[in-house]
């Protein structure tokens, strides 16, 4: 072979070796393949954490609060991605935001994922499936999540029909007889055979907030009233889960439903000072004056600053001994006797407690909520002991409270 033809034969297979380099190359560029509805979003929780990504297992990079506006630039199974005032992004969940308007804006993803993501849905198990559907309107369309924010999967015509696979407020989540699995808007399809999905508890379960605050609705769904807030690290009953939201009953006696992804279920208090008994304010433990003399007045227990409204519950075992509401002292006052002598006080309640004198009680049990009642200035418990009418300091009782 002569040296031309092995220079020729050199640079074909250079040539081939870089269309093979770019063909690879090519093959992990991100690619657009949806584009869903920027929105103008309104936040409707008293406190909502910006997190990193979306999922309450992200870290906290901010907080924002009820009133504040938010451009939502991307939906993702229940969270937003938002841009704040200040240009800062992260995401946050859609139970907490209220939307409002549109514009477009694209989302991105690679060959690669998408290939990985194929590769997992033939390997989960089948959805259980609870009922049937029938698309009764002209047409509408089958979305990514239950909201008219997400991104559109395809449009179902009059008659289509499938199965329903869950509920969450007004949408239904379905799988039709080509296998795609998305949401549609109740009505614009007729449903039938589907039941609630309820499991019922017994009266020993209980859930804890972990996250700063959450909304208490009258229905297990984003589109139920909201009826309470509750704060973390607050502990409450349920009697049932529908639909993945927990039914509890609130100190001020508000029933509703909170969602399951901003609770766990109760293992432990959270604060309780390594002592004989359990904190009274599961979310608070700063003490703004304690027991003893101050400025030449006698303070006869301690005052725990907390937010209005929260909860409060029983350190110690007994049964009610008092309810009662002076003005000009205690405001709303609950009083229990506790089983081993010591008589606790819990005054400045928001509202007179739902107990009744001769109620008994259990360490952890629910007696009442923080408010400002009576001589007091603000938001506060004032928790007081008492044995064999004597008053004792009750941070003898947590030797860990500073």
């Amino acid at each position: 072979m002569s040296f031309q033809q092995k220079a020729i034969r050199r640079a074909v297979i250079l040539a081939a070796a870089l269309m093979i380099t770019a063909v690879v190359n090519c093959s992990v560029t991100p690619i657009n393949v949806s584009a869903a509805s920027q929105i103008k979003g309104t936040v409707t929780a008293d406190a909502l954490n910006v997190r990193k990504g979306p999922g309450k297992t992200n870290a906290i990079i901010n907080v924002i609060y009820r009133g504040e506006s938010v451009t939502i630039t991307k939906t993702d199974n229940g969270w937003y991605k938002i841009k704040l005032d200040n240009s800062k992004v992260g995401w946050v969940s859609s139970d907490f935001v209220k939307t409002s308007g549109k514009s477009k804006t694209t989302t991105t993803t690679s060959t690669a994922k998408s290939s990985k993501t194929a590769t997992a849905s033939k390997t989960k198990t089948p959805d259980k499936t609870n009922g049937t559907f029938t698309v009764i309107g002209s047409y509408t369309n089958l979305r990514k999540g239950a909201g008219a924010g997400y991104g559109i999967i395809k449009r179902m015509y009059y008659g289509t029909t499938g199965s329903i696979l869950q509920k969450d407020g007004s949408w239904y989540k379905v799988k039709l007889e080509d296998a795609k699995v998305g949401w549609v808007y109740k009505k614009y399809i007729k449903v039938s055979n589907y039941k609630a999905q309820v499991i019922s508890t017994s009266k020993a379960d209980k859930i804890t907030v972990d996250v700063s605050s959450v909304n208490v609705r009258s229905k297990a769904s984003t589109s139920g009233k909201i009826v309470a807030t509750i704060r973390q690290n607050e502990v409450y009953r349920y009697s049932e889960v529908k639909n993945g939201w927990y039914k509890i009953v609130t100190p001020s006696g508000e029933s509703g439903y909170v969602n399951g992804n901003f609770v766990e279920k109760f293992s432990g208090y959270a604060i309780n000072g390594g002592g004989k008994y359990i904190w009274p304010t599961q979310n608070a433990k700063r003490i703004t004056t304690y027991f003893g003399t101050h400025n030449g007045k006698t303070h006869y227990g301690i005052d725990i600053a907390a937010p209005g409204g929260s909860q409060i519950i029983a350190v110690a075992d007994g049964k009610v001994s008092k309810i009662s509401y002076n003005p000009d002292g205690f405001g709303h006052l609950i009083v229990i006797e506790q089983n081993d002598g010591i008589m606790a006080y819990y005054a400045h309640m928001q509202k007179a407690s739902f107990l009744k004198k001769g109620d008994k009680v259990k360490a952890g049990d629910t007696i009442g909520i923080v408010g400002s009642t009576g001589k007091s200035t603000g938001n506060h418990l004032h928790l007081e002991f008492r044995k064999n009418g004597k008053r004792i300091d009750p941070l003898d009782y947590y030797p860990n409270i500073d």
